[in-house]
């Protein structure tokens, strides 16, 4: 029998040249995913040649579909802010002439209007032809800048609703501690002091619970947690609207079943009537309501006025703290953004849309029992 001749044997190195393009591939991939995930884009800057060549990241960071960008340096430069253009500019032309690497924060205008903060950083690589190409990174920082932004506006508008009802009672101790003043100066401090100390109290417990419901504090969360259960809602919004102080011309109405019972903590519940019906009160009226109902496994309420509604340039951020809306003057803006928090405690959400043919109305989605 005649032997049947083996098969060549394939080298080591055979084999790992003809894997190379799909090893190649799937490393491409897997950095492209990294960029969307972690939300930055890469750039090629061939200076000698003025062709940019952007990422898919990159792209879509722009607002524009990958590929679709024009691949020079001006258009990269012409989607700068105008207010940040020639920092960017002056920053890497220097990081070429230097032969060193740049970093800048800068906006970038998409072509819908939106502007996005992005940190750029690139180095500079010598190209075979001498001439030096740029390589880089843009991260979109938008969040953190919004972040940092916010907790610069929070801490200043907390200083300074913490500091008007402090400086009240500062001058009110002055009065008090005049032997000279007569009874009706005396009294008249004593109300003062009392009023403010009430509204510190109240202004520093909102601050804080705010705070360790907006992070997610472990102890409050846990603790609320463990309180919720079902809670009768007509007699939560009944006890709500026997603490407001009346006032007149305004007139209040509640259309809610006693069977109706939604997962709250009751407390806090009661607390988040408190403030719509306070917040009806100041920006809305003269008629307001609260009514319920049942929907696929679920509670709606709605709180309802006949006022003239919230101005669209304060939607975008009702329900943030301190939020400025109809009126100057009127309480520091803390109530809504409780309610938003404690209804996300509580697992349901509030939302606003307008009333017809005007008003407010607040719709607040439970859990049912």
């Amino acid at each position: 029998m005649s032997e049947v001749p083996a098969a060549p044997r394939r080298s080591p190195m055979h084999d790992v040249e003809a894997d190379a393009p799909a090893r190649l591939h799937r490393l491409e991939r897997q950095f492209a995913e990294i960029q969307r995930l972690a939300h930055f884009g890469s750039w090629e800057w061939d200076v000698a040649t003025d062709v940019v060549t952007w990422s898919d990241e990159l792209c879509r960071i722009c607002g524009a579909e990958p590929g679709t960008l024009e691949p020079t340096y001006e258009a990269f430069i012409g989607r700068i802010h105008p207010d940040d253009r020639d920092v960017v500019d002056d920053a890497m032309k220097r990081a070429i002439a230097d032969r060193a690497s740049f970093a800048v924060d800068h906006r970038l205008v998409r072509p819908d209007g939106d502007i996005r903060w992005l940190h750029s950083r690139g180095n500079i690589i010598a190209a075979e032809h001498g001439e030096p190409n740029l390589y880089g990174v843009a991260i979109d920082i938008t969040d953190r800048r919004r972040s940092e932004q916010f907790l610069r506006e929070f801490i200043g508008n907390a200083a300074h609703a913490l500091g008007t009802p402090s400086a009240v009672i500062v001058q009110a101790a002055h009065v008090l501690a005049d032997s000279s003043l007569g009874m009706a100066d005396h009294e008249a401090a004593m109300g003062a002091l009392a009023r403010q100390s009430k509204r510190l109290r109240e202004l520093s417990t909102n601050l804080f619970d705010l705070v360790a419901l907006d992070t997610g504090a472990p102890s409050v969360m846990f603790g609320l947690s463990i309180m919720l259960g079902p809670v009768t809602l007509a007699d939560k919004v009944r006890k709500a609207a026997e603490g407001l102080s009346p006032l007149r011309g305004v007139a209040l109405d509640i259309d809610v079943d006693d069977d109706i019972a939604v997962l709250a903590e009751p407390a806090e519940l009661e607390r988040v009537f408190v403030n719509l019906l306070t917040n009806a009160q100041i920006h809305g009226g003269p008629n307001i309501s609260v009514t319920a109902s049942r929907l696929a496994g679920e509670v709606i309420v709605e709180v309802c006025d006949d006022g003239p509604g919230i101005p669209n340039e304060y939607l975008q951020s009702l329900f943030a703290p301190f939020a400025k809306r109809q009126a100057a003057g009127q309480g520091p803006g803390l109530g809504l953004a409780i309610v938003h928090q404690l209804m996300r405690a509580f697992g349901g959400a509030v939302s606003y849309h307008r009333g017809e043919p005007h008003g407010s109305v607040f719709a607040l989605r439970f859990s049912a029992d």
